[in-house]
């Protein structure tokens, strides 16, 4: 079998061409982080189109890029238990890992109405190579990173360890050097954490707990790497409420050295930096609610030199529904994961939005 990689670029090289119905985002607000006032915009150069539908409860995306060859799209399609890597501009050309284990995330005791099949969290590329899994369909506890140099079944995964008492393990991102993946976790000792897992021993561990310092915002959804002394975390707060955090973490002495509020957004939980920068990220605010899929956000967030206040730009507010993860291509456009109208119905996707400047 040939490795992920190689027979994923084999395909690309008679890729088709993408194609899809675009529609013009309607609005564009601007939010003064100290006044919270909303200026609406009649116009924008966002387009939208359908990259890949009928996922469900798809929890990731993240891409690969070989400079101009290549860019690999990878998706958890979290509720169905698979992971679909795909050569980008062709969605329908996958190399798939299946057979995850899953979950529902919330079971009504009174009911017994299961809501929230999940299974892979996270995934990410380490050099092209290896394709990194987080196998979120477990128990608090019993969850670990899978290692994957080959597509067929989850079983064939080379495993971590697991951390007591940990679990939703999401939102992994890797080092320039592929030598450590940092990643988010929401365990049961009512702390959340940061973990980090060492590559090349596959051994996890806990890192960094804002509960630690005093930081109260809790849920982190989402790792990007700075530099090589920092981290960045998106924390998305309490479910329907306005305090989401992005704080920086110093690698060194493993404390938070920046945060930065993020005002108008709900519940961010994917960011991405914009191509080319290190202190502007678009970031998805999945505005969420338990028993339904809301409209959500896309914005924009310069991070001031002055740790406060973020500077947040709403891109749009009435298009997305329900987006918890997003990346960039090579060439600028960002791919949104997205619950879609109902979730745990295979009625997510992927969106590719272009005009993002």
């Amino acid at each position: 079998m040939l490795p992920l990689t190689k027979s994923i670029a084999a395909i690309a090289l008679t890729a088709a061409t993408f194609s899809g119905s675009s529609v013009s985002a309607d609005s564009l607000s601007v939010l003064s982080p100290k006044t919270f006032k909303t200026a609406l915009v009649q116009e924008s150069n966002l387009k939208f189109s359908t990259f890949k539908s009928k996922l469900n409860n798809p929890s990731s995306v993240s891409i690969f890029s070989i400079p101009n060859i290549l860019d690999i799209i990878t998706i958890c399609d979290s509720g169905n238990g698979i992971v679909i890597a795909a050569p980008i501009p062709t969605p329908n050309q996958t190399k798939n890992v299946t057979n995850f284990d899953t979950e529902h995330w919330k079971v009504d005791k009174a009911t017994g109405t299961k809501r929230f099949k999940l299974g892979p969290l996270s995934a990410i590329w380490l050099g092209g190579r290896t394709l990194a899994v987080t196998d979120g369909g477990k128990k608090d506890g019993e969850e670990t990173i899978l290692f994957f140099t080959d597509p067929g079944d989850a079983s064939t995964g080379k495993a971590s360890n697991a951390v007591a008492g940990e679990g939703n393990l999401t939102g992994m991102a890797a080092t320039e050097d592929g030598k450590t993946i940092y990643l988010c976790g929401q365990g049961s000792d009512e702390k959340s954490w940061v973990l980090a897992c060492d590559v090349a021993t596959k051994k996890l561990t806990t890192k960094f707990s804002a509960d630690d310092h005093g930081i109260t915002i809790n849920s982190p959804m989402q790792v990007v790497v700075q530099d090589d002394n920092h981290i960045l975390v998106l924390y998305s707060g309490k479910g329907g409420v306005k305090d989401g955090l992005i704080v920086q973490w110093d690698l060194k002495t493993g404390k938070p050295s920046a945060k930065w509020n993020l005002p108008g957004l709900v519940d961010p939980m994917g960011m991405a930096f914009l191509p080319g920068s290190k202190d502007t990220l678009a970031v998805v605010d999945n505005n969420w609610a338990l028993t339904k899929v809301n409209k959500g956000q896309l914005a924009t967030v310069k991070l001031t030199p002055k740790a406060e206040d973020a500077a947040v730009t709403i891109l749009d507010n009435t298009t997305l529904q329900g987006p918890v993860s997003c990346a960039f291509d090579s060439k600028g456009t960002l791919y949104v994961a997205q619950l879609g109208p109902q979730f745990d119905q295979n009625q997510g996707s992927v969106v590719a939005i272009t005009g993002i400047k």
